[in-house]
């Protein structure tokens, strides 16, 4: 783990002779039968040794009650979730039941899946390699099936799996970003997207490090837990050999519309990510885009509303900051006409009563060490952590560019008069702690890092960087690969007419955004 740089690993992967991992094999569901029945005699023929497996099924008050079929896996048993008004939905059943489960390693089913023999396996290889993969399998829809369970099963025996249907489609978006992403070994900002729940699985371990699902959430539970994921600096696998078909529409597909307007807020809530879901709404969200240490103690009340006012900028972003100032000296007695702390003092004033600030004290002459600083953050999945000091005359947002470009874990840069500034991502952050020693020198060693001296030679630097990759770090740039990525989920002249209307919505905000 701690040799692991960024999200490499090994290309060269093959199936386990010898295995010891055992594997809890979880499907919530609410009804379904007939297909869950089909989904078991898949799993029944997984070529991963048996003993090894246990599979629940978590019924979430199926009427009529779920039953185990003829044809399943040895280890099989229905866990009835005892629902009720303010207790219920996958995300509170999944919870509830694997808190109590001692396998090694998770692997989340839907009830309409059917598997390739060898999946599982393909999943296993990489969590025998390490504890740190998230696995996804690769799946293919298909509109039709006239098989049986025991049909399945004798076709699966006999390796026919690519065989059972010659009509399949899959999902234009997520089969190009694994493509774009490298299957997610190098995810960017939105590869926690491809995070998509139908198969994966995770280490007992670090699903409970992360604390399962989110309760709050009734549908996109797994992207969110994809972000976290991501966020936490875990690798994401997309194994195109981990084959399996998807029997029948995915719910988005026939209710897109609805979705969206349910899952849009909710999940914004917790992914700072969903930026242009978050331009709607001028309201304050559960996650931040950033959290912002800043030394004021050098500062006045104006150079750091500058700060704030720069980096949020662009909508759809929020922040969270830390304060550091000696504070403590505020309470001395002092005179209003004469006050050696007034910037300080009238930083204060302005901004205790709102909960975006907290205040840190240190001495007024203290001389925080980096490490220092990066203790000052708290654990949670803002993806990006920024720390300044206050009269530092640089654009954060900037900054925040070029961290991104460099894909470094930290960017920092020391001016002429000794001032620092630095970017940290958090994925970056959250793996050096989990990691055995030093934390700066693990994001060092895990993510690269870099330190500049701020001047003209640092703008010249980082405008021909910026210019080079390509990326257009701009709104507008933003509005049009979202228009794309909605684009592709269009499937019916109905969603056209909606995408059309959105559209031109976003054209004409933009345009006014412009000033034209």
């Amino acid at each position: 783990m701690a040799k692991t740089f960024r999200f490499e690993r090994p290309d060269d992967l093959e199936i386990l002779q010898q295995t010891k991992l055992s594997v809890a094999v979880v499907i919530s569901c609410r009804g379904g039968q007939e297909k869950l029945d089909l989904t078991l005699a898949s799993v029944a023929a997984q070529s991963y040794p048996s003993k090894l497996i246990n599979v629940y099924i978590v019924d979430d008050g199926s009427e009529p009650a779920l039953k185990l079929p003829a044809i399943r896996p040895s280890k099989t048993k229905i866990i009835n979730y005892k629902n009720d008004s303010k207790k219920w939905g996958k995300t509170k059943a999944t919870n509830a039941v694997t808190a109590g489960l001692k396998e090694d390693v998770f692997w989340f089913v839907d009830a309409d899946m059917v598997f390739d023999p060898d999946h599982l396996a393909h999943h296993m290889k990489w969590h025998h390699d390490s504890d740190d993969y998230a696995v996804l399998g690769w799946k293919r829809f298909v509109k039709e099936w006239n098989y049986t369970p025991s049909q399945l099963k004798k076709s699966l025996d006999n390796s026919e799996f690519l065989d059972l249907h010659e009509e399949h489609w899959g999902k234009e978006l997520w089969e190009t970003r694994s493509e774009k992403t490298n299957d997610l070994r190098n995810p960017g900002i939105e590869g926690f997207r491809n995070f998509v729940g139908a198969t994966f699985s995770i280490s007992n371990k670090n699903w409970k490090l992360l604390g399962g699902y989110n309760p709050d959430l009734v549908t996109g539970e797994d992207v969110e837990l994809g972000y976290r994921i991501q966020q936490n600096g875990f690798r994401m696998v997309a194994d195109r050999q981990a084959l399996s078909w998807h029997l029948g529409y995915s719910t988005y597909e026939k209710y897109s519309e609805e979705l969206k307007r349910h899952n849009d807020p909710a999940l914004a809530q917790y992914i700072a990510e969903q930026r242009t879901t978050r331009e709607r709404s001028t309201h304050r969200f559960k996650v931040s885009t950033y959290e912002v240490a800043v030394d004021v103690r050098s500062c006045t009340l104006k150079q750091f509303l500058d700060h704030k006012s720069e980096l949020l900028s662009l909508s759809g972003t929020q922040a969270d900051f830390i304060l550091l100032g000696n504070w403590s000296d505020l309470q001395k007695r002092y005179s209003p006409t004469n006050d050696q702390y007034a910037d300080l003092r009238e930083i204060h004033a302005w901004l205790k009563g709102d909960s975006q600030f907290k205040f840190a004290d240190i001495s007024a002459d203290a001389h925080l060490r980096v490490e220092e600083i990066l203790d000052l953050f708290s654990n949670n999945p803002t993806p990006i952590r920024l720390f300044a000091e206050g009269d530092f005359k640089l654009s954060l947002k900037d900054l925040v560019s070029h961290l991104r470009l460099t894909e470094n874990g930290l960017l920092g840069l020391v001016n002429e008069q000794d001032k620092r500034v630095f970017a940290v991502l958090n994925s970056a952050l959250a793996r050096a702690r989990r990691t055995k020693g030093d934390v700066y020198q693990n994001i060092s060693e895990q993510f690269g890092m870099h330190w500049m001296i701020y001047n003209d030679d640092y703008e010249k630097t980082y405008r021909k960087l910026s210019a080079d990759s390509g990326i257009k770090h701009t709104v507008t740039a933003r509005g049009v690969r979202y228009l794309k990525r909605e684009l592709r989920k269009v499937n019916s002249p109905k969603q056209l007419l909606v995408f059309i209307n959105k559209s031109l919505k976003i054209v004409k905000k933009r345009l006014l955004s412009n000033g034209r």
